[in-house]
Formats: structure tokens, C-alpha cells, sequence
């Protein structure tokens, strides 16, 4: 990738936040660059559609972590303190690997809701992206981004709901929501 990399913020309690950052890693494969894509508090249930989509272009890379799931999504309740171990090794495998340098895109997926629940610290985070290899663009998704966060970015992006189905019951439909 050319020229120093950026950092993307999507945050916000909207739809659309992971659907953004998948959109822009997809536009950065179609220009013959490499990306990873991390998800953070998504293992566990069934892949989503783009990841799926994703895991078949070649330069597209996938970690998924099975023992990370979002509290709200377990159905026999989830044990905090090892969620907590559990994003903390999954975040220090991602520092390992991009600190390779082997990557133009990174998207850190879900990576804002782990900080704002106190699951990873804002200062590991912030001092990641200070250090973080000068050419990566580096995409964090996810609700609740932390102010110091937001102040390292140079792009922030905030979804706001006006309007969702879900209002009205509809629950989350295949190829649509996930």
C-alpha cells in the first residue's frame, strides 16, 4: 500500500458498522492487497455471509475466535473472566501479526465493544495504534469507541438508528443482517 496508513473508526448503535468495514477490506482485495480481518465476541454461532464470501479471495485472511461470544448471544450464560483471557490473547496475536508487516488492510471487528465493556484496556489499544506498521490501514469496528480512540483516527464514522424492523419484532434474517 502506498503511503502511510490510515485508522477508520465505525461505532455507534446502528446497523452497519461491520458491513462498512467489510465493504472497504472487499474494495482493498479488488486492488490486489492483502487484508486480515479479526472478529472479536463472534465465535461460537454460525459465520456470516461476508466472512464467508471473504474466506474465498485469495489475499483475504480470517480469525475468528470459537470461545469469544458476546454475553448477550449465550444461551448457558458466559464466564466473564474467561472471555476477558480469551480477547486479551486473541488481541496479542493480532499485534504479533501485524507487526509482520505482511498486511495492508487490518479490521479489527468488534474491537470498540470489547473496550467499552473492560475486556481489553483503551490504553493497549491506543498504544497499538501509535505503534501499529506505518503503511497498515487499520479499520476498528464496534459500539462505544473511547474518546482517545476516536482522537487517533482519522476517520470516524457513527451510525445512529432512525429507523429498524427490529422495532417491530422482526428478528435478524439470513443474507440480510448476518
Amino acid at each position: 500500500m502506498p503511503g502511510k496508513g490510515l485508522v477508520h473508526v465505525y461505532t455507534g448503535f446502528s446497523k452497519g458498522k461491520t458491513t462498512a468495514a467489510i465493504g472497504l477490506a472487499l474494495r482493498a482485495l479488488g486492488q490486489g492487497l492483502s487484508v486480515l480481518v479479526v472478529q472479536f465476541l463472534k465465535g461460537g454461532g454460525s459465520v456470516s455471509g461476508e466472512i464467508k464470501m471473504l474466506s474465498k479471495i485469495p489475499g483475504a485472511e480470517i480469525i475468528r475466535f470459537a470461545d469469544q461470544r458476546h454475553p448477550l448471544f449465550c444461551k448457558e450464560g458466559c464466564n466473564i473472566g474467561e472471555l476477558k483471557k480469551s480477547i486479551r490473547r486473541g488481541f496479542s496475536l493480532v499485534r504479533e501479526k501485524l507487526s509482520s508487516g505482511e498486511y495492508d488492510m487490518a479490521v479489527l471487528d468488534e474491537i470498540n465493544n470489547c473496550v467499552k465493556e473492560g475486556w481489553l484496556e483503551a490504553e493497549d489499544l491506543a498504544s497499538f495504534i501509535k505503534e501499529k506498521p506505518e503503511g497498515l490501514e487499520l479499520v476498528l469496528t464496534g459500539r462505544g469507541c473511547p474518546e482517545e480512540i476516536i482522537e487517533l483516527a482519522d476517520y470516524v464514522t457513527e451510525m445512529t438508528v432512525i429507523k429498524h424492523p427490529a422495532e417491530n419484532g422482526l428478528k435478524a434474517r439470513r443474507g440480510i443482517e448476518f
